[in-house]
């Protein structure tokens, strides 16, 4: 053979390697495209799905949402269902400048630290007055008539969570 038909030869043989190589490896990225969700959001990938409820429910538990959550009941009501004797919070029990600061409170009946600690003292001023004829002074609730805030997590929060395991 002449020696100017070696390299383009050689050329040529690694050309077809590297092509077979691709062909053959082939399956194993399409199983990654399907993983990473790139080639059908219909795919619904069992890893993916776990490690998104995880996340829903580490949301769920973690203070900032607990703080939301209370503040969100304090400005606009409570239409859960929960079952209490009572029935439904309404809105306006306490004003909306006050909530962030009686949900910092209400975070530490339940042994949490709030994202506003300084908000505590304050927090606990305005729970007492707006707050503690209902779910006592202690947060415990009134004989199931009202909503225990020292549980963790809160009743509406747990049906959340209970929610989102449901769907797994």
């Amino acid at each position: 053979m002449p020696d100017s038909f070696k390299y383009p030869a050689l050329l040529l043989a690694i050309i077809v390697i590297v092509a077979l190589s691709f062909w053959i490896n082939m399956p194993a990225a399409k199983e990654e495209t399907i993983h990473s969700h790139e080639k059908s959001e219909d795919i619904e990938c069992p890893e993916c799905r776990e490690k998104d409820i995880k996340k829903r429910i580490a949301l769920l538990r973690s203070t900032p949402y607990l703080e939301k959550y209370i503040e969100n009941i304090i400005n606009r009501g409570s239409s859960q269902n929960l079952g209490f004797a009572y029935g439904e919070m309404q809105e306006g029990f306490a004003d909306s400048d006050a909530a962030p600061k009686i949900a910092a409170y209400v975070v530490t009946l339940s042994g949490k630290s709030p994202s506003r600690p300084e908000w505590i003292k304050e927090g606990r001023i305005f729970y007492v007055s707006n707050c503690g004829g209902c779910h006592g002074e202690d947060g415990r609730g009134i004989h199931g008539t009202f909503p225990d805030l020292t549980r963790d997590p809160l009743l509406g929060i747990q049906r959340r969570i209970e929610k989102a395991l449901s769907k797994s």
